[in-house]
């Protein structure tokens, strides 16, 4: 399967009127000109650049890639986070309707959704609650958890859970939020999950906790309401549409292996974050080095370093990967 960060089988014309635009300090249609670019493919070139953000349309020059690639990112962090907000408000409006108005409304559905209230009984019922679902799924669990202190005593039962379901062959995926990954504890307990079979992946926005068993009953926080432990669901109707929010986020999410590479031992230092936003800005390996007082070789050291654990081939890629991973937030 082709990555998905290699260019498109058309790009090299593309970059390459780039390349020429920068070097020599050209118009667009002087480096066209110039590399001989074919007249039928000039509109696609300049669509694509001025796309990538690489083409000032008025001047008809370039722009510096990386400070194209911060604007791009930006919107697109951006664009995504007003995406999920809505999502999110469409979420805790259906928790409210589940809540409030469903089972008001047919009270004959042989209790579809029922109401645990965070008192001293929650926790023992949730466990049981949790065990019983586990024991009686058949084929499928999704799940989703936003950042949080979590409670290591109930670690181990999660784990045996997990390990109970892939046993008998249920597909069990989970969407963890990026920074809870940076806890050291959770990122074994996350590991062990993965080999006991589990998929899993995280993002840097993870909305609402959630556990849809089956496409027909779902636990879910209520985050609006201190003393709401949770809202169960045992309704396909209702629990069917969690699992189409959860697909949506899943496709979007980063692989576990990206993510905990980025996290793992000590991270980044001070230094190397310092350079990776003044890369992400724009800034040159020069103006790096005046702003943290350090010589070109050492900020050329640093940029070769952040390329080399990200795995990209180049700045452009390094920034990418970086923001994927949530270096840049």
């Amino acid at each position: 399967m082709a990555d998905p960060l290699d260019p498109p089988a058309d790009e090299p014309e593309v970059q390459a009127v780039y390349a020429r635009m920068r070097e020599h300090g050209e118009t667009f249609t002087e480096a066209a000109e110039a590399i001989g670019l074919a007249h039928t493919d000039i509109p696609r070139v300049r669509r694509r650049l001025a796309e990538l953000g690489l083409l000032d349309g008025t001047a008809e020059i370039a722009v510096d890639a990386a400070a194209a690639l911060t604007r791009l990112l930006g919107d697109g962090r951006d664009r995504l986070a007003a995406v999920l907000a809505a999502l999110v408000e469409r979420q805790n409006d259906a928790l409210a309707l589940a809540s409030d108005y469903v089972r008001l409304a047919d009270k004959g559905r042989n209790g579809a959704v029922e109401v645990l209230a965070k008192d001293d009984t929650f926790r023992p019922r949730m466990e049981s609650l949790l065990d019983h679902a586990s024991a009686s799924s058949r084929r499928e669990l999704v799940a989703m958890h936003p950042h949080a202190v979590w409670d290591e005593r109930f670690l181990e039962d999660g784990l045996r859970r997990t390990v109970q379901q892939t046993e008998r062959g249920l597909s069990v995926r989970t969407l963890y939020a990026q920074q809870t990954l940076r806890q050291p504890s959770l990122r074994e307990y996350i590991r062990r999950k993965t080999a006991a079979g589990m998929l899993i992946k995280a993002a840097p926005i993870t909305p609402i906790r959630m556990l849809v068993y089956d496409r027909e009953l779902a636990i879910v926080d209520a985050p609006r309401d201190e003393e709401i432990g949770a809202i169960v669901i045992r309704d396909r109707l209702l629990a069917e549409p969690l699992v189409d929010f959860f697909e949506y986020c899943w496709i979007t999410a980063s692989d576990l292996d990206e993510v905990l590479g980025s996290t793992d031992g000590s991270g980044l230092t001070e230094q190397q974050t310092a350079v990776l936003r003044l890369l992400a800005s724009g800034a040159k390996d020069e103006a790096i080095a005046r702003s943290l007082g350090v010589s070109v070789r050492t900020v050329t050291r640093i940029v070769a370093e952040l390329t080399s654990e990200l795995g990209a081939t180049s700045r452009f890629q390094a920034g990418v990967l970086a923001a994927r991973l949530g270096w840049l937030d």
